[in-house]
């Protein structure tokens, strides 16, 4: 009775029942069921949707105190932010939160067991993207917010913040934030308060901040433990890192730096140091072989790493080293790590073929690393000749790890044979292994004895010829595989199956996915009996022919095939799964065999592409007709594709199929008379199909294509007319008709069902539908580079119509205006001819006018279109001015480039007047005029920058200034929302303004400005102490900071 009244508390809410269940299983006692039911907090006030919140704050209350606070620490983190396990175990560390009793080698697991023990009561729950991270439901999070109180600022309270008062801003000690694009100053301003802040995290995916900024805000806060700032474009990390005497955490992963400063020698509490994914370091300091406290190095995917500091194995208390680089000559050996016996999880060892002596090996001690779960030998390629095959052998045998190795990888080794401790069953818990780039091995090890193995790869085995009764070892081999990847392997020849009593348990019985992969002289056969067998890949294996002998693949649901020999098909039975098959390059198959098809009855995906031979899919119709599942078809670059099926008569399409594509069949005449339910048709490079053969469909049928919605017809040169006649097309909402050269008209279309048309590259068409407005539905219409279309008077639109593109038709002559345009779009269009443009309607929101020369004006009253956002007039040689009336009043960008006789002074477009402009882009290639008023002159009060731009600029670029020397001030107090400044060829430029450029700038980009890229050179230019503050600076095509 107690447990019904306890579940009826939780009021059918799923995540009230998992937290309560949390809380209930660890009590066995009926009074303490009975404690929970009665608690108080059920009584608690609660607004009206918060149901779940006292199930919550119970589910708090009966935590471990150990564990409360690893929860309200979270608080730090935003919603919906995910985090590996281990990261987070590090920050608890960092924090002295798995400090006590326990010695300290083994708080790793004890943060590990907390981990374990939120995730089993639901405080924290397992990502459904990414399997390895973990995140809180958001009221979790609320929650720890309010446990946390004033002690956490989370991100996006930085704004709160500014206005708390300095003694509440102190009180702080964990806070993130997420950042945004650019880290401005302001930004943090709040965080400079918070001066015994423990913990900062700079959240975020690819945001600047400059060094300046981050240097002025790390100095404010000494007693850090915790820093983390990952996924940020900074190059360097300021040197005043190293003044953090209480840090013990530091997380740079992500970034762009190349280095760390040798300052960090003074962190002598650090014990977690992460550097994961910097893609461009290429060292570490020297310094960091004095952190006698380091425990925690992570320097995972820094490819560009390539040595270490000399007396790293002097760290003796590292437990996570996950790389490690052999020093060239004289440098780090391998024998370093002969003392860092708690290495735990994962280790990388690259440049092994700079081992100079063996017992370099033998001193690293592998064996004696109980910790060690994932481990990875890595040889450099490409080495021939220069590589010592014995003496690589001898090292990789001194290299045995201890048999608790979950995971092993050998990448490039170029001895003869593997070590002989690789396929030993004392290494029961291997559940991956990777063997890469070993050309010189003959022989596999009996790996079929590896009781726990999942996933085996074998690639660039060049020298094995065989794969026989030693892979197995014996019996019930392989009983854990579930991937299993053989992969160029040039030499092998014959895969043997297990030889022993046929009644014993084949080998391979958990097998879900087979890869075999460019294995060019196999001709044996592959396992006979894969009843668990999923997704099967065979690729470029020409000889490979199973004919004498049948594969059962009763669960195979997705067969891929490429560059083999057709005969396969036959020795593949039982396929009743497979839902998608995959052929390519099969390079004898004619035609589909019957006995292969008729077991197809769940196929729902069918892609053939390179086969050069192939005639027809199907021997008759009825095997076409059987593929009720099938709903896409595909068939490229079959030259020889005549007809879907082989006999005579009238041919139809399975009867669900919805998406078919042809591509560059280059012998298809004809399609199918009957197209069901078929919705999208993909038609291209087909050049026999004509407009005849495409719609030669039964006429006295009910109307055989009624639900195509898009049909694209691409380089089919013999469509000289549209193909379907009226009335065919009944439920058609797309229609592209890209390069086809041979079609001259589209008169013929009447769809009133299309909502878009693209009429891309056709050649010679002359003319378009004098029916167009007609198309009743019609609201996307584009034409591109159609030099023959020739248009005197451009037909009527229809109202409908919201978007035009007119681009590279030379002979269009006029246009068409319609009422409820919002996108015009003309370019390329050099005899379209208007001396008084028509008005255009207000609805329109984007005008784009490029390269046509003889348009002599702008439309009149376009003062009056008060939708339009965007506006772009580029190389419009005879447009003169802007109407009088000025520019439309809601602008939100403007871009005017090459238009060489616009003489009208910027002064005077009224650019003060668009108070939404927020985009501006102006090419003064135009001519002298504009550019003589371009800027006020120095004699000019400072506040005539209010008579050139709004205020409420966030982009401002200019080109091709070609006189201009300095920016006058001004500019500073004027465009205070301003983010982003370009120059580009400005050769006179010298000087940007005296009393700095505005605060809000996040991006600065000059480009072939000589003299002012000098005075703008890092910590050396004049005008470098303007703009040093910047976030993100580019100067001439590279990024400074």
């Amino acid at each position: 009775m107690i447990g019904k009244k306890i579940a009826e508390r939780c009021k059918g809410l799923p995540l009230a029942a998992k937290m309560l269940g949390g809380v209930l299983r660890t009590k066995s006692n009926p009074d303490e069921w009975e404690d929970t039911l009665n608690n108080k907090i059920w009584d608690l006030p609660m607004a009206e949707n918060d149901e779940v919140l006292p199930i919550l704050k119970l589910s708090y209350v009966h935590l471990p105190s150990y564990l409360k606070r690893c929860f309200a620490y979270c608080a730090i983190f935003p919603k919906d932010y995910e985090i590996e396990r281990d990261e987070l175990v590090l920050l608890w560390m960092a924090e002295g939160f798995l400090d006590g009793q326990k010695a300290k080698e083994n708080n790793l697991r004890l943060g590990r067991n907390y981990f374990d023990e939120l995730v089993s009561r639901s405080f924290l729950q397992q990502s459904s993207v990414h399997v390895s991270k973990f995140s809180m439901h958001d009221l979790l999070n609320d929650l720890a917010k309010s446990i946390a109180g004033g002690t956490c600022f989370s991100s996006g309270e930085s704004q709160l913040a500014i206005n708390e008062d300095e003694a509440t801003l102190e009180k702080a000690r964990y806070a993130s934030f997420i950042s945004s694009e650019f880290v401005k100053s302001k930004c943090l301003r709040a965080y400079h308060q918070m001066k015994a802040l423990r913990s900062l995290m700079l959240l975020g995916v690819n945001f600047y901040i400059s060094n300046k900024v981050l240097h002025d805000l790390l100095i404010e806060l000494k007693y850090l433990r915790v820093l983390s700032i990952c996924h940020c474009d900074i190059v360097e990390v300021p040197n005043c890192v190293g003044n953090l005497e209480h840090l013990q955490y530091l997380n740079f992963s992500y970034t762009d730096i190349e280095r760390l400063p040798e300052s960090i020698v003074g962190l002598c509490k650090l014990q977690t140091l992460i550097l994961r994914g910097c893609r461009n370091l290429s060292k570490l300091s020297q310094g960091i072989t004095k952190l006698v406290s380091l425990r925690f190095l992570d320097v995972r995917g820094t490819w560009n790493l390539e040595e270490m500091p000399m007396g790293i194995g002097n760290l003796k208390n590292l437990t996570i080293l996950s790389k490690f680089v052999v020093g060239p000559e004289k440098g780090l050996r391998l024998k370093e790590l002969k003392n860092l016996s708690h290495l735990q999880g994962e280790l990388f060892i690259s440049k092994l073929q700079k081992v100079e002596e063996v017992r370099d090996a033998v001193d690293a001690n592998l064996l004696r690393k109980q910790g060690l779960t994932n481990l990875s030998l890595h040889w450099d390629e490409h080495l021939g000749n220069l590589q010592n095959h014995e003496h690589e052998a001898q090292v990789v045998e001194s290299l045995r790890p201890h048999t608790n190795l979950e995971n092993l990888t050998i990448l490039n080794y170029s001895g003869a044979i593997f070590p002989s401790w690789l396929d030993s069953p004392s290494f029961s818990k291997m559940v991956s292994l990777c063997l890469r780039g070993c050309p010189n091995v003959i022989s596999l090890p009996s790996l079929g004895q590896l009781p726990s193995l999942k996933e085996l790869s074998l690639k660039g085995l060049h020298a094995v010829r065989m794969i026989g009764s030693e892979f197995y070892g014996g019996k019930r081999a392989f009983s854990s595989l579930t991937t299993l990847k053989l992969e160029e392997m040039l030499a092998w020849k014959d895969w043997s199956p297990y030889a022993e009593d046929p009644q014993e348990e084949f080998p391979f019985s958990c097998l879900q996915h087979l890869v075999v992969w460019s294995c060019p002289s196999l001709v044996g056969t592959l396992p006979c009996q894969l009843d668990r067998l999923i997704k099967l890949e065979i690729h470029s294996c020409p000889h490979l022919n199973n004919s004498t002998s049948v594969v059962r693949l009763p669960s195979l649901r997705e067969l891929c095939l490429t560059n083999c020999n057709n005969e396969i098909l036959k020795s593949l039975v039982n396929l009743t799964s497979l839902t998608i098959l995959r052929i390519e390059n099969l390079a004898q198959l004619v035609c589909f065999d019957h006995e292969f098809m008729s077991c197809l009855v769940k196929l729902k995906e069918l892609c053939i592409g390179g086969c050069n031979k192939l005639k027809y899919l199907w021997q008759d119709g009825n095997e076409m007709l059987n593929l009720t599942c099938l709903h896409e078809l595909a068939i490229e670059r079959c030259p020889q594709f005549t007809s879907f099926v082989a006999a005579e008569g009238e041919m139809e399409l399975p009867c669900n199929l919805e998406r078919m594509e042809l591509i560059n069949c280059s012998s298809l005449e004809k399609l199918p008379s009957k197209m069901h339910t078929l919705r999208h048709l993909h038609i291209e490079e087909c050049p026999k199909l004509t407009g005849q053969t495409i719609h030669s469909c039964d006429p006295n049928s009910n109307n055989p294509i009624s639900q195509l919605e898009c049909l694209r017809i691409i380089r089919c040169d013999a469509l000289t007319s549209f193909p379907f006649a009226k009335g065919r097309l009944v439920a058609l909402k797309e229609l592209t008709i890209w390069e086809c050269k041979g079609l001259k008209s589209l008169k013929e279309i009447t769809i009133e069902s299309l909502e878009e048309m693209t009429i891309h590259g056709c050649k010679n068409l002359g003319c378009l539908p004098k029916c167009l407005y007609m198309l009743s539905h019609l609201t996307h219409l584009q034409i591109i580079d159609c030099p023959t279309l020739e248009i005197e008077d451009f037909p009527p639109l229809p109202i409908t119509l919201s978007s035009l593109t007119l681009s590279n038709c030379p002979k269009i002559k006029s246009i068409a205006i319609c009422n409820n345009l919002t996108n015009l779009e003309m370019k390329d269009c050099p005899t379209l001819e208007i001396d008084d443009f028509p008005p255009l309607p207000i609805t329109l929101s984007y005008f784009f006018l490029k390269n046509c020369p003889k348009i002599k004006s702008l439309p009149n009253r376009w003062h009056h279109l008060t939708s339009l956002q965007c506006l772009e007039i580029s190389k419009c040689q005879n447009i003169k001015c802007f109407p009088e009336a000025g520019l439309p009043p809601n602008l939100r960008g403007l871009l005017i480039k090459g238009c060489e006789n616009m003489k009208q002074p910027v002064r005077e477009w009224g650019l003060p007047l668009l108070t939404s402009l927020e985009y501006l882009s102006i090419d003064l290639s135009m001519g002298g005029e504009g550019e003589k008023e371009w800027f006020p002159s120095e004699e000019d009060k400072e506040d005539a920058w209010s008579l050139l731009f709004p205020s409420t600029l966030i982009l401002l670029q200019m080109k091709r200034m070609r006189n201009v020397e300095r920016l006058s001030s001004g500019f500073r107090n004027h465009l205070s929302s301003l983010k982003y400044l370009g120059f580009v060829d400005c050769p006179k430029l010298r000087k940007l303004p005296e009393d700095g450029l505005p605060p809000s700038l996040e991006s600065l980009e000059i480009k072939r400005c000589e003299i002012l890229e000098d005075r703008c050179s890092k910590l050396t230019g004049d005008n470098w102490p303007l703009i040093q503050e910047i976030p993100h600076i580019v100067i001439n095509y590279s990024r400074i900071q």
